[in-house]
């Protein structure tokens, strides 16, 4: 009998494993759509993967569930739905009732009530029971549904090291997928058919699977894993080169299982490969660090403990405070930030009721960026706030597009920061730490340093509180329980002075898990015992009896302690400093001034000997040796190291008694005559250096009364500014005044925008930029019958029955946020639930919110049924009106088509009449300007004939009349020349033709040769582009405006003249007079005269229009006005800028193709 048991006891006990947890668990949640992906699923899936699965859907607590039923026609597997304490067993399929909520402890699924509160959420709460009672071996699978339910559970499952689902775009309805790809927390976005095929492949993993066959594939095998394999380094000093960071103080199995997990997901077998991976593909580096670094909190996690320290040690801090003094606090891993924030809100709380009004400020510290980035923004969903109180949430958050932001007050109490603990400087003067749950990820060596950095930074009565798994250890002497129930710890004074304990584990470029490991594999490490022995030795040696000593910069600062430095180092007065000049006693001072400054001249090493000091009314007898460092670093290090000798009895009893024995005697006159030596070489260098200072000072002294004078002329200008910026501050206050008036102002648009929006008579949607509905307004919510949780967060095409889903729609709301383009009157017909068929009519625009810079589509619904009701009955009666219209018009039509065409025939003749008239009045131009030029020719020969021949007879008075009367003449043929000029430029052929504008400005500058010989002016042009032109009115065009530079140029410079051209869009152009074409050709050409008032920019354009006497500057004034007629001539035009005394610039734009100007 008793053998019998036995055997029986033992049958029991083999077959535990396999019952009791070793084999995975597959959560599978769903909502709307979720039925058929699941039925989808398990068609695909075998009956024998050793998994138990356990399905929870969004039922009505009214309706009794038939996916029982449902279920069974889709697998041979047994489906059931579940009884309180169920065992879960493998191969099985397990259903939730329709009226319960579900958890699962020790491995039996436990029936809760079903709350209202808690229906929403059911997915999340058997998600993370799941987590926390099986670890990692739980598999999370989020299928079709509305709303946000199951992304925190997979965050749960991912943190222990589960794996993650996520159905793709086959979900009918996809927003609880989407939410949790969204987050980042999903490892697979499959399809439930591909999701079926990877369960079955990670069943026979043993990373999954505990109970999976030995005898599978390499890829299947899962790798040995420990802290000496060489591919594990690899990847360390992979992560520690991209990040800073150092996982080999972590525990191992937490980085092997995080480590496993990556390598299953790639299907990789092999560190080694995925070593390879890592440095192939960067992105999976910052994943798997992300991976590792696991940011998993909430708000007031462990209800006890935060109402512990809110009722009993926050009042007793807070208490302490006198005169200002600031609470301080630290929250290192502060993971997203609500530990941090749940602190700051019961301080809040707390100094409230005491009316203390003490200052707060809380540090919160992690090392991943991308959680400390969340934590400053402080933006929760509704599931993240479940653990806090409808109270707070009213008066902390603010809710905003669906989800709540931290207020003000309370974001300003936290500053949040990345910091690597042990790596960093820590905060200093702190009066509470909540370290939680994050000691038990470090090794024991890690552990140690961390509590001993937190006892640096608190103050003599400042208090720590650890996680409920974590504990102090043996470092008793540093902390005293305070609480032992809630883990918090009070900090012993320690005897001594308090040193920062050492940092910058960078000094030597290795991670500390590297640097840490014996070069020597774990084998030879166990039989070659001598080397252990000697490694122990060493180390006893340097923690026990290293010599007193100190890294530094060249800047004097100190980088590392290393022994007691208290002989030989003290703390100043007055502001904090690791200045060694400053932190060395008086008697080592100068001499360890002169060696710093020898040894980095020299870059070689200095020892300085038998130096006394006084020290506690005790002659002591110390030496220092300094050492350049040869090490790879930001900047050059010096290594100090301190050396106290032992005095003889002898020497002790001479200073004692004050006798002179001749043998003491001699040995003091020796050292005192090195010391005299040193000393002479020391003033020495110290003459020399004195006088290359005294140089350079000589230098500097002259370099400073030049300055002293510029600084003069500075400070009068100053004086001026001074008045100016009065002046302007008075300007200042009244802006002021008017911005806060404005201020108020939009204060008052903005709530009265908001009783607008709540009280329009349209529904109104305010989606992101994946469409996802922010907000809406109440008149949406009437028409539809929506709610909150069925609308925000959801896409617009999933809402409802998808009556928005409309590929037409879809398109055009595309193109709003990247184009900025608007929907206008978009109709939709379409049968809705509530309302039945119905027209809707969209309006859409782009919003941006100025505070974020967020992009937002505002989407305007309006019913117009009734409204296209109306249209068509009155198109029906306007058809019935127009038909008799047309009767009556066609006879009005008869009528006026007759008295069109006498008019026409009218015009036609007048046409002709002017045309003939404009050839008549071009040859009378011609002629008469020809016929003009012929007496005027003969009146130049005729008076220069008389001036010549007659000069003798002449007077000087008549001399000059003659003079004058040439100028004229000369001046009115330029006159004509310009004036048929003008005329012809509208006659002329207009043959355009692509020419390289420099053969245009060469030929011009020809015809000026002489005249820039003659002022010694200079033309710059560089490469210029290819214009479509009419070649001769071009030539005339440059030769004008070159022609006019050199005219105007001042004669106190020389005259500088720059032509660029170059190719530039119509849309960049800002010029309304442009017509529409898709390049300009810009030309510029400037110069440094005379320039003009900006006032006459139009008026040089008009033709007999001269801004300067023709004493001064001659000309007919008609120059720039066949210019002006060329770049008409062009569909071009042309601007003028230009500042009195200081040049002008003419600017040119003209279009690259002239063909379709003229057809438009």
């Amino acid at each position: 009998m008793t053998t019998k048991k036995s055997k029986s006891k033992s049958a029991v006990s083999d077959s535990q494993p396999a019952s009791q947890g070793q084999f995975p668990i597959v959560a599978i949640g769903s909502s709307a759509g979720g039925l058929e992906a699941m039925m989808e699923l398990l068609k695909h899936l075998p009956s024998d993967t050793g998994m138990a699965f356990i399905y929870v859907q969004h039922l009505s607590p009214d309706h009794k569930s038939m996916l029982t039923d449902i279920l069974s026609k889709k697998t041979v597997m047994k489906v059931q739905e579940i009884d309180d304490m169920d065992k879960i067993e493998p191969d099985n399929v397990f259903v939730i009732p329709y009226n319960k909520g579900i958890e699962v402890t020790d491995g039996h699924i436990k029936l809760i009530p079903r709350s209202e509160s808690s229906s929403a959420i059911s997915i999340d709460i058997l998600f993370s029971s799941l987590a926390q009672a099986q670890k990692e071996r739980v598999i999370g699978i989020v299928l079709s549904g509305n709303a946000s339910d199951g992304t925190l559970g997979l965050k749960d499952i991912k943190h222990e090291g589960g794996l993650t689902f996520a159905q793709d775009d086959t979900a009918t309805f996809t927003s609880m997928p989407h939410s949790a790809i969204s987050a980042g927390v999903a490892d697979y976005i499959l399809s439930p058919k591909e999701i079926a095929h990877e369960l079955e492949r990670l069943s026979k993993h043993p990373f999954v699977n505990k109970n999976a066959s030995n005898n599978v594939s390499e890829d299947l095998v899962e790798p040995d894993i420990h802290r000496d394999n060489p591919d594990l380094k690899n990847i360390f000093n992979q992560l520690h080169k991209a990040t800073g960071v150092d996982f080999g103080v972590y525990k191992m199995n937490t980085i092997k299982r995080r480590i496993l997990r990556r390598m299953l997901l790639y299907k990789i077998s092999t560190l080694n490969e995925y070593a390879k991976l890592l440095r192939e593909k960067n992105e999976e580096i910052d994943i798997l660090y992300q991976d590792l670094l696991i940011n998993v909190t909430s708000f007031f996690r462990d209800i006890d403990t935060h109402k512990y320290l809110e009722e009993n040690l926050f009042p007793k801090l807070l208490k302490r405070k006198k005169g200002g003094e600031v609470l301080r606090i630290w929250v290192p891993a502060c993971a997203t930030g609500e530990e941090a924030y749940s602190i700051a809100m019961m301080l809040h709380e707390v100094n409230e009721n005491q009316t203390t009004n003490t200052p707060i400020q809380i540090f919160a510290t992690d090392l991943s960026e991308q959680a400390i980035d969340k934590a400053r923004i402080g933006v929760y969903s509704k599931q993240e706030l479940e653990t806090v109180s409808p109270a707070r949430i009213t008066r902390f958050f603010t809710k905003t597009d669906g989800k709540f932001r931290v207020n003000k007050v309370i974001r300003n109490i936290c500053v949040f920061a990345p910091h690597n603990i042990l790596r960093d400087p820590p905060f200093s003067r702190l009066d509470f730490i909540s370290c939680r749950n994050l000691l038990i990820y470090f090794d024991t060596t890690a552990q140690k340093k961390a509590l001993n950095i937190f006892h640096y930074a608190l103050n003599n009565d400042g208090y720590l509180i650890l996680g409920k798994s974590e504990n102090i250890g043996q470092l008793t002497n540093l902390f005293s329980s305070s609480n032992k129930k809630y883990k918090i710890f009070s900090r012993k004074t320690r005897s001594g002075s308090q040193r920062l304990p050492e940092f910058s584990p960078e000094l030597t470029k290795q991670p500390v898990s590297e640097r840490n490991t014996p070069v020597a594999n774990r084998d030879f490490m166990q039989k070659d015992n001598s080397k252990s022995l000697d490694k122990t030795i060493d180390s006893v040696l340097v923690s026990e009896f290293m010599p007193a000593s100190v890294v530094i910069d060249y800047q004097h600062e100190i980088i590392q302690f290393r022994g007691t430095t208290d002989l030989f180092l003290t703390h100043p007065k007055g502001k904090a400093t690791f200045n060694i000049l400053k932190m060395a006693r008086p008697e080592i001072g100068f001499e360890l001034r002169n060696a710093i400054s020898k040894v980095i001249k020299s870059k070689e090493r200095i020892r300085i000997g038998e130096i006394e000091m006084k020290v506690d009314s005790k002659i002591r007898i110390v030496s220092f040796e300094i050492v350049p460092l040869e090490i790879e670093w930001d900047e050059p290090l010096l290594l100090i190291v301190f050396t106290e000798h032992e005095q003889t009895e002898i020497y002790a009893d001479l200073v004692k008694s004050g006798k002179n024995d001749s043998p003491t005697k001699d040995r003091r006159i020796q050292k005192l005559e090195r010391q005299l030596a040193t000393a002479h070489t020391d003033s020495l260098f110290a003459s020399l250096e004195h006088e290359a200072f005294a140089e350079e000072l000589q230098s500097a002294n002259e370099e400073v009364v030049s300055s002293n004078e510029e600084l003069q002329t500075v400070n009068e200008e100053l004086e001026t500014s001074k008045e100016e910026i009065e002046s302007t501050n008075e300007e200042l206050t009244t802006t002021n005044q008017e911005l806060q008036t404005r201020i108020d102002l939009l204060n008052e648009s903005y709530e009265y925008s908001e009783a607008i929006v709540s009280t329009m008579h349209d529904p109104m949607l305010v989606l992101g930029k994946d469409f996802r509905v922010k907000s809406a307004n109440k008149k949406f919510y009437k028409t539809f019958g929506f709610n909150e949780e069925q609308t925000e967060g959801v896409p617009l095409f999933d809402l409802g029955n998808k009556q928005w889903d409309i590929p037409a729609l879809r398109e055009l709301l595309e193109d709003i946020i990247p184009k900025n383009t608007q929907i206008y009157n978009f109709e939709v017909k379409q049968t809705f639930a509530s309302l039945g068929e119905k027209i809707m009519s969209l309006n859409a625009s782009r919003i941006v919110q100025k505070t974020h810079r967020e992009q937002l589509i505002l989407l305007i619904i309006s019913d117009i049924t009734e409204v296209r009701r109306l249209i068509v009955e009155k198109e029906q009666r306007e058809k019935k009106l127009l038909k008799k219209e047309i009767r009556e018009r066609k006879a009005e039509k008869s009528r006026l088509e007759q008295a069109v065409n006498k008019r026409t025939q009218e015009l036609k003749e007048a046409n002709e009449s002017l045309v003939n008239k404009n050839k008549e009045l071009k040859a009378f131009t011609y002629v008469s300007s020809h016929d003009l030029q012929e007496p005027l020719r003969k009146l130049q020969t005729f008076a220069g004939i008389i001036s010549e021949r007659e000069e003798q007879h002449l007077s000087d008075k008549g001399k000059n009349y003659f003079r004058l009367i040439q100028q004229e003449t000369e001046r009115m043929r330029q006159l004509i020349q310009d004036l048929l000029g003008f005329s012809s430029l509208s006659a002329g052929e207009r043959k355009f033709k692509t020419i390289d504008l420099n053969i245009i400005i060469d030929e011009a500058i020809e015809d000026f040769k002489e005249a820039i010989t003659e002022k010694n002016a200079i033309i710059e042009f560089n490469e210029t582009c290819e214009v479509l032109i009419i070649p001769f009115q071009f030539r005339q065009l440059m030769h004008n405006l070159i022609g006019n530079a050199l005219k105007y140029s001042n004669p106190e410079t020389t005259p500088l003249i720059k032509i660029s051209s170059h190719i530039v869009a119509y849309e960049k152009l800002d010029i309304k007079e442009l017509p529409p074409q898709k390049e300009y050709c810009q030309i510029t050409i400037s110069d440094n005269g005379i320039g003009f008032e900006q006032k006459f920019s139009n008026k040089i354009f008009e033709v007999l229009q001269k801004l300067h006497g023709k004493e001064e500057y001659p000309g007919t004034g008609i120059g720039l006005a066949i210019v002006k007629k060329i770049v008409d001539n062009h569909n071009g035009i042309i601007t003028a800028t230009s500042e009195l005394n200081k040049g002008a610039i003419f600017t040119i734009y003209l279009p690259t193709s002239q063909v379709s100007i003229f057809h438009n």
